[in-house]
């Protein structure tokens, strides 16, 4: 036993690891729960606390006693008696790594081949284990004592932690050999856990579609409504999806195709409109239109949109919900003009009666100018511009700071050129308003040239608004890259693939983990003690 701070290295080694603050349970709490006084255990002999068997098997060592600690203070710490020959703890040799586990701990956790191992006897360890040290009673195994440190933390602490310099290859393998589930341990890791703590944006982009069938369970045909929801929102769910993905895309690219030849007068044809009488006689109109070719494959991809619309809104678990998403809004004003259409023909209003109101001409020319928000609709099926939506939504406080800092500039030196300005011959700056393009696109280094101050005050305005843009416009670039790079990292976080058995361990890098794996027993290159006794008995008998 040791009562005393000589020794050397192991009786150093032993008191710091009988401190009391790193045991589990605490014998600190041990003794007060036990109503045991401090004073009175030097008084306990070896005898007495040998005769009290129940507070004996409670404590997970053979024997304690009090020790004064080195500044003279009173404190308890416990003393292992001959930890070699003490079976409340198991001895692990990792790649000339020492880990030292309380046999407790092993049979608390129950997972894993340590925990079997701490179950075992001596000759079945002797059959997993590389090989074995007598002198220190270590059961070798030849493995990377970096990786087992993460073995150890979960089995100590109930969590683990994936540094960035590890690979998760390497770690993955290391978890089939210890036989530990990956699956169920991507979930304990610390850093995941403060990584989807802090992640505000896109956490229901991560939901996965196993997430999908508790908002269909109670609905009328909800095993129905959930298979289509699940083909036009979910594109990597089956082959289905796929081709409606492809096709949706397909007609999107018409769409825009056509609007975009529509303009190009070689492929617009004329059509006659009302004749208009005025004093000069009567004045035949003529006006341009997209071929008739063009006009009819909108109508095709209009048909389709709606189609694709309507039956989303059918089937969706949260009719609300979903009319009210980005996206859908976007749906919803690319078919807008050709439902305005289509309302308007079925009352029984022509559009082209329309056209001397100047109110509904401008109504009729909104919705067309609506048509180029199907461009939008790519956003749906474009990784890239979804990244680059969500940057802007999380940079949404640092643009509204820009855009309140350039409004501010624009006012002020709008005003200056204006006064600076106004009482030059042939001055264009009529008003502050007209004065405030000037700033505008000055602040923002674009400079057109169409107003330009002539004055040697409104060329030193001029220039500060010059200066001012430069340092407004640059700042916020910093921190819109940073949330960009934290989009596209949360776009690799664990959960967050379109493979579902992809799954990232620790912050680096993605692996695959296999559906049923299977712990492979590395092959032995050296013979384990157990092995060498059987051939020795076996030439003897020879």
């Amino acid at each position: 036993m040791i009562s005393s701070y000589g020794g050397g290295k192991r009786a150093e080694a032993l008191r710091r690891m009988s401190s009391a603050s790193s045991l589990k349970p605490s014998v600190r709490d041990f003794l007060h729960n036990h109503n045991v006084r401090a004073d009175r255990l030097p008084h306990l002999s070896r005898n007495a606390h040998e005769e009290n068997t129940e507070l004996r098997s409670l404590l997970p060592f053979s024997s304690f006693e009090y020790i004064p600690h080195a500044d003279e203070t009173p404190r308890k710490a416990v003393v292992v008696d001959r930890l070699g020959t003490d079976d409340k703890f198991l001895r692990i040799n990792i790649g000339g790594s020492q880990f030292t586990f309380l046999v407790s701990t092993l049979l608390v956790r129950n997972i894993g081949l340590l925990s079997s191992f701490a179950k075992q006897t001596h000759e079945q360890r002797l059959l997993v284990a590389d090989a074995y040290f007598s002198d220190t009673r270590e059961y070798y195994f030849e493995r990377s004592p970096t990786l087992f440190h993460i073995i150890y933390q979960f089995y100590t602490t109930g969590k683990i932690h994936q540094a960035p310099h590890i690979c998760p290859q390497d770690l993955l393998d290391e978890f089939r050999f210890w036989k530990l589930d990956p699956e169920k341990l991507i979930n304990l890791c610390s850093c995941m856990e403060d990584d989807l703590s802090d992640d505000e944006n896109g956490s229901e982009d991560s939901d996965s579609v196993e997430d999908r069938p508790s908002e269909f369970k109670h609905l009328r045909l909800g095993s129905l409504r959930e298979d289509i929801w699940n083909i036009i929102e979910e594109p990597n769910s089956s082959i289905y999806a796929q081709a409606f993905t492809f096709l949706s895309v397909l007609f999107v690219l018409i769409s825009i195709g056509g609007l975009v030849l529509g303009s190009i007068p070689d492929l617009q044809v004329e059509v006659p409109r009302k004749n208009r009488t005025g004093s000069a006689g009567t004045d035949k109109v003529v006006e341009m239109e997209p071929h008739p070719l063009l006009v009819q494959l909108e109508y095709v991809c209009i048909v389709w949109f709606l189609f694709e619309y309507v039956t989303k809104m059918l089937v969706s678990a949260d009719r609300c919900k979903t009319f009210c998403q980005l996206l859908n809004i976007i749906d919803l004003f690319a078919i807008l003009p050709f439902m305005a259409d289509m309302a308007l023909f079925f009352v029984g209003i022509d559009t082209e009666q329309l056209r001397d109101l100047k109110g509904a001409l401008l109504v009729i020319r909104i919705l067309r100018v609506l048509r180029v928000i199907r461009v939008l609709k790519l956003g749906r099926y474009s990784s890239g511009l979804q990244m680059f939506g969500k940057t802007l939504q999380a940079s949404f406080r640092q643009l509204g700071m820009m855009a309140m800092v350039v409004m501010t500039g624009v006012i002020f030196f709008s005003t200056l050129v204006y006064f600076l300005e106004k009482d030059e011959p042939d001055s264009q700056f009529i008003s502050i308003p007209a004065a405030c393009w000037f700033s505008i696109v000055t602040m923002t280094t674009v400079g057109y040239g169409d107003l330009t101050p002539v004055t040697v005050g409104g060329k030193l305005v001029a220039t500060g608004a010059i200066a001012c843009g430069v340092l407004v416009l640059a700042l916020p670039i910093t921190i819109i890259v940073d949330n960009f790079m934290k989009v596209a990292e949360s776009e690799r976080r664990p959960g967050f693939s379109e493979n579902k058995r992809v799954k990232r361990l620790g912050p680096r890098g993605r692996v695959t983990i296999p559906d049923s794996p299977e712990v492979v027993s590395p092959e032995r290159k050296t013979p384990t003690l157990k092995q060498l006794a059987s051939r020795k008995e076996e030439e003897n008998v020879e």
